[in-house]
């Protein structure tokens, strides 16, 4: 596991992290001689079970360009790993339906991994057996380099039996795909200048989760894992922070910005670094809240993989209160195919002045973060099924109102044209003749021939 430190530098009392000096590739694919495939990584910016799953519920997002729509969630006996059943419509594979189980695991002692075995859904209750006995002979999540046991080991059982009870499948979900790291940050180095304040593990209301606050501290919102609490003034954090951006590079989003679909989201390009990202989607917040916006000077910043990165900020006042010194976690998630993605901080802060001294307490905060993730993904997938309806609603009637500013620009046309657009009822038909040629038919024939309002035009034949 890649851990991230929080120490004083000398001169200038400035937080600041470093992670080990070791070498991460990237997703490993095999393509198993008996069918299906297997894709396994390690993870080591992930500290939670939940953000790992995470990580791999967006990869396969991302992989197969559909959502996943979970079946099953398992827990490992000793609470180190963590196994999900789902299905997807592949729009990458000819919108065939595939069927997939996802394998994370967590260990103190190395970097968390993560697997994916998926197969067509028609034959992945046959395939996934000998998928999972693969992994655990070797390939990928075997053995963890601790004495905690493998991912494979604790859920090949619960996971076999799940996966060959997997429903049907469906097509492409609103189960969650959003990038989110959780916390689970290393002790303080040897500069610590104090301990750990003792912390109060404190449950969310909702069910989906809990964090240890110290003394002064209190929870002022939580859900489906995020958490927002306050410390005495102008201490706070905000973890599993989602926010939704749109590229304005793409042009899919085209029809989300220029509508009013627009003023819930921030516009930042993707492929920004997260540094950038963060500032630039807090100064947007801000700006849409009319508050004045504070300054964000970037002291370090450190990205821990393509999607993720570390930042210790500066934050000018807010609100009157003092400045602070953040560490924000930020992660980024794929896009999504209305050219837009999702931005997820994990962010804690304390005056500038405390910060040095609180490194240690900031540590236990980030390892005290747990979720209940059945409860996560239920709320979180009934915000998404929300959400989307609320954008399928919005695209609709951006659409109604461009085919009706349509059909008034062709009406404009055609009066400056001397044109008429006429109906012929007995050939149920429309067309679009000159006024003087459209008089003469409606006089002759005013049962078969009338002028059709500019509202009853025909897309695709008047105009």
């Amino acid at each position: 596991m890649r851990r991230y430190s929080l120490f004083l530098m000398a001169l200038l009392f400035a937080w600041s992290f470093t992670a080990e000096a070791q070498s991460y590739g990237g997703v490993t694919v095999i393509e198993n001689p008996g069918g299906g495939t297997i894709a396994y990584a390690q993870m080591p910016a992930q500290h939670t079970l939940q953000g790992a799953m995470g990580k791999v519920l967006q990869y396969a997002h991302s992989r197969f360009g559909g959502r996943p729509q979970i079946n099953h969630v398992m827990r490992g006996s000793d609470g180190s790993s963590l196994a999900v059943t789902f299905t997807v419509k592949s729009t990458a594979q000819g919108n065939q339906d595939i069927a997939a189980l996802a394998l994370v695991a967590v260990s103190p002692s190395g970097p968390a991994k993560g697997a994916l075995l998926s197969d067509q859904a028609d034959r992945f209750r046959s395939t996934v057996g000998p998928m999972l006995k693969r992994l655990q002979s070797g390939a990928g999540l075997a053995g963890t380099g601790s004495s905690s046991p493998s991912v494979a080991a604790n859920t090949s059982g619960s996971a076999s039996q799940a996966a060959a009870s997997s429903p049907a499948p469906a097509a492409a979900s609103n189960a969650p795909s959003g990038s989110g790291t959780g916390g689970d940050a290393a002790a303080p180095t040897k500069g610590a200048s104090a301990p750990a304040a003792a912390l109060h593990q404190t449950a969310f209301p909702d069910g989906s989760g809990s964090i240890g606050l110290p003394d002064g501290w209190a929870l002022t919102g939580a859900h489906a894992g995020e958490v927002i609490a306050k410390g005495p003034p102008p201490a706070g954090l905000h973890f599993d922070w989602q926010i939704s951006a749109l590229d304005p590079n793409d042009p899919r989003s085209q029809n989300l910005r220029r509508g009013v679909g627009a003023a819930g989201f921030v516009i930042i390009p993707y492929g920004t670094d997260g540094a950038n990202t963060f500032k630039s989607a807090i100064t947007q917040l801000m700006q849409k809240q009319r508050k004045a916006v504070p300054s964000i000077d970037v002291v370090d910043s450190k990205q821990l993989s393509a999607q993720e990165t570390m930042v210790v900020a500066d934050i000018g006042a807010v609100d009157g209160q003092s400045p602070t010194r953040a560490l924000i976690d930020i992660g980024i998630a794929p896009k999504n195919p209305l050219g837009g993605y999702l931005i997820t901080l994990y962010m804690i802060s304390f005056p500038q002045q405390l910060a040095a001294q609180n490194q240690a307490t900031v540590t236990a905060i980030f390892h005290s973060y747990k979720t209940n993730t059945a409860v996560q993904l239920a709320e979180i997938h009934a915000d998404t099924q929300a959400t989307q309806a609320f954008t399928q609603s919005t695209l609709a009637a951006m659409n109604r109102r461009q085919d009706a500013q349509d059909r008034q620009f062709q009406a404009f046309d055609n009066n400056l044209l001397d044109r008429t657009v006429i109906r012929d009822t007995d050939l149920n038909g429309h067309g679009t003749v000159s006024n003087d040629l459209a008089d003469a038919l409606i006089e002759a024939n005013p049962n078969r021939f009338q002028e059709v309002p500019p509202s009853e035009y025909v897309k695709g034949i008047d105009y």
